[in-house]
């Protein structure tokens, strides 16, 4: 079951995500030095409660390995076909680049290098140390991976624990969580997964809390804008608290967000059921995956390559064109990779013999 006004706001934060990779040096500066730009890095934190929320909603009981690997499998089967679409497309184009293309390149890797930052995230180990540090292919795939560890996470402890003991397991997760980030965080270690299971545990505990029988004024729902432009603006400041901040508080606003939504049907909720937000919405994990590649190549193949002059109004057309671009380019993987290919692998995973 899908709920509409969350998938409307997962369609708004992706495109968020593509802002926050833009390269700043090619936008005005009231774009690129914006503080809500510069740290909207923090919606993949909401995507992760969010996926937690979903997951729950969906999954309250998996009772028999069969049905654990199902739900393994149909889980993979929505995040991989994409992931080793746009993780194979990069490789080329990063390959292409550093090999014919060096002049153009900050910082030139060989193919070789190249070629096990592929492996590393095709092997859904990206946001771990086990191949290393290098984050993988493809700068956002590290979520998908650490998704995905969430999912068996969280798959294997409604498997073994009863109902009763689930939401203890899983604060005991996000306290865990939060610890390794505090205490290893300065270590050369990639620990990135962690983010995904500390905000994916507490999205499963808001699962708990919204079954939960109480009322929300509609009017609640104009805290959701100030508090996550607050929560941006804060982590601005580079204050002390900033650490706390963005392991654990951030985490709370997106909890405190999704709750409300979920109990209340004001003006933004039905904003975010509008058509072309909907759309947004469906086609957003294509524009969280493919939006790198497009924007990296239509802005160097103008500015680096073309040689155009950087103006205000140079650079703003491009940004207007690129998110286009990835918008139509997202709308075709969604229809030709996540969906065919998608639909394709059940047929063959999924369905269950004669």
């Amino acid at each position: 079951m899908r709920i509409l006004k969350l998938d409307g706001l997962r369609g708004i934060f992706s495109l968020m995500i593509v802002f926050f990779h833009y390269d700043p040096r090619i936008l005005p500066n009231f774009l690129g030095e914006n503080f809500i730009v510069r740290q909207s890095w923090i919606f993949v934190e909401f995507f992760f409660v969010l996926s937690g929320y979903v997951i729950s909603f969906n999954y309250s009981k998996i009772e028999t390995i069969e049905v654990l690997k199902t739900f393994v499998k149909k889980r993979f089967i929505r995040l991989y076909p994409l992931l080793l679409f746009s993780t194979l497309l990069f490789f080329l184009f990063e390959s292409f680049s550093n090999v014919f293309l060096i002049n153009h390149i900050n910082s030139p890797e060989s193919v070789g290098s190249l070629f096990y930052k592929t492996i590393d995230t095709l092997f859904l180990t990206n946001s771990t140390p086990i191949f290393g540090n290098g984050g993988g292919m493809n700068g956002p795939s590290w979520s998908i991976s650490s998704e995905m560890i969430s999912y068996l996470v969280f798959g294997v402890i409604i498997f073994i624990f009863q109902p009763k003991y689930r939401s203890l397991i899983f604060i005991f997760i996000v306290l865990l969580s939060g610890f390794f980030q505090f205490t290893l965080g300065d270590l050369d270690l990639d620990l990135s997964f962690l983010r995904g299971t500390l905000s994916f545990s507490l999205g499963v505990l808001l699962y708990k809390i919204i079954n939960l029988k109480f009322r929300v004024p509609n009017y609640f729902e104009l805290i959701i804008p100030i508090i996550v432009i607050w929560s941006m603006y804060l982590i601005n400041l580079e204050s002390e608290f900033n650490k706390i901040h963005k392991i654990i508080t951030i985490n709370f606003v997106f909890f405190v967000s999704i709750g409300i939504l979920l109990k209340t049907n004001g003006f933004i909720s039905k904003f975010l059921e509008k058509g072309f937000i909907q759309y947004l919405g469906k086609i957003s994990y294509s524009i969280y995956l493919n939006h790198l590649i497009i924007i990296t190549i239509f802005s160097r193949s103008i500015f680096s390559l073309m040689k155009i002059d950087q103006t205000i109004i140079s650079q703003l057309l491009v940004f207007i064109i690129s998110i286009v671009l990835v918008l139509f380019y997202s709308n075709f993987t969604f229809k030709n990779i996540e969906f065919k290919i998608g639909r394709f692998l059940k047929n063959i995973l999924l369905t269950k013999p004669t």
